[in-house]
């Protein structure tokens, strides 16, 4: 295959998807139409609602074009996992159990070995990587969830928050530039009509109302509510100083971490554009550390870590079901259209 245009770029997702859909074909598993990414903490969701016997699990590290941090992220196990929603049903899942983050030293395959990518726009690349092998593998909805402290003093550790929006510095951006063959897919996608389908691209409405809608049913129904924050991306490592998080709550977020914006603004660069009949990009996020906003409180990502793993029992079973009532939503329309 010929070098794509562009680093992590468009030709290298098609061939990474190549790879995948033949590893799920010998397992008798369907293309997934529904993706989720765990956030520090949230591995369990992979075990707990999948059959060993009939899920495909990869080492992304295997899957080829993908890099591959030097060190994995405490929480993060850096495997693809594609399993059947429910057993016995056609409709599959795919859940990319550990991300991996711009702060992170990050590796590309040169031959039989790897080498640093050093590169920072390459970098950004490769981080989101997995949002285009999503769309390639046939996604309609990114499903992503994350571990975030908050500056919202009625938030608590354990709560689960709808990412509504979100801050992080100008120069930052991960969804340009593109190359010429996602604009072509944009502009072939008839459900594609939000913002621009050349080098620029509208990042109104980020964030999926229409998922939210369900998941706030589906939050009450299990009896609790669902609320909105803004999230506020920095590239790591080090968590913010108590000035930079009244500085920034102050301007509009309550909510801090250092993932999903990145994948947010991807997706909507290459066609998640959250209309109706069109491709939804969503974030959820669990609370593991709430600021003091004093300069004696130290976060850990121990801590972090340790928090999403005490409130999985909450945060799984609600993000399962968002996956499985958001799957039937899709079933449905697609019915009522054919």
């Amino acid at each position: 295959m010929p070098e794509s245009p562009e680093p992590f770029g468009f030709d290298q997702a098609s061939e990474a998807t190549d790879f995948i859909g033949d590893q799920a074909a010998k397992k008798g598993l369907k293309m997934p139409s529904i993706s989720v990414t765990l956030g520090s903490g949230l591995k369990s969701f992979g075990e707990r609602y999948t059959n060993p016997d009939t899920r495909l699990v990869i080492p992304v590290s295997d899957i080829p074009n993908f890099a591959k941090p030097d060190k994995q992220a405490n929480g993060h196990d850096g495997t693809l996992i594609i399993a059947p929603i429910e057993e016995g049903s056609n409709e599959t899942m795919a859940i990319w159990a550990g991300r991996i983050h711009y702060y992170q030293k990050l590796l590309k395959r040169i031959g039989d070995s790897w080498e640093r990518i050093s590169d920072p726009e390459i970098r950004k690349a490769a981080v989101v990587f997995y949002i285009a092998v999503s769309k390639c593998l046939g996604v309609q909805d990114i499903l992503t969830s994350n571990a975030v402290g908050s500056s919202n003093p009625t938030h608590k550790v354990g709560d689960i928050v709808r990412v509504s929006d979100h801050m992080m510095d100008p120069e930052e951006d991960f969804g340009v530039p593109e190359e010429e063959r996602w604009f072509e897919e944009k502009k072939a996608d008839p459900a594609y009509s939000y913002g621009d389908t050349d080098y620029f691209y509208s990042q109104a409405n980020l964030y999926s109302q229409e998922i939210y809608e369900l998941a706030k049913e589906i939050a009450k129904e299990q009896g609790w509510e669902l609320p909105e924050g803004v999230l506020n991306w920095r590239a790591g490592r080090g968590y913010e100083t108590p000035a930079y998080i009244k500085a920034r709550t102050q301007l509009g977020a309550n909510l801090f971490g250092m993932s999903t914006v990145p994948e947010g603004q991807k997706a909507r660069s290459i066609g998640f554009n959250n209309e109706p009949n069109g491709r939804h990009f969503g974030a959820y996020s669990l609370i593991t550390n709430v600021a003091q906003l004093d300069h004696d409180q130290k976060i850990t990502h121990k801590e972090t870590s340790t928090n999403g793993s005490r409130n999985e029992d909450r945060f799984n079973p609600f993000m399962y079901e968002l996956v499985r009532r958001r799957t039937a939503q899709r079933v449905q329309r697609t019915l009522k259209r054919a």
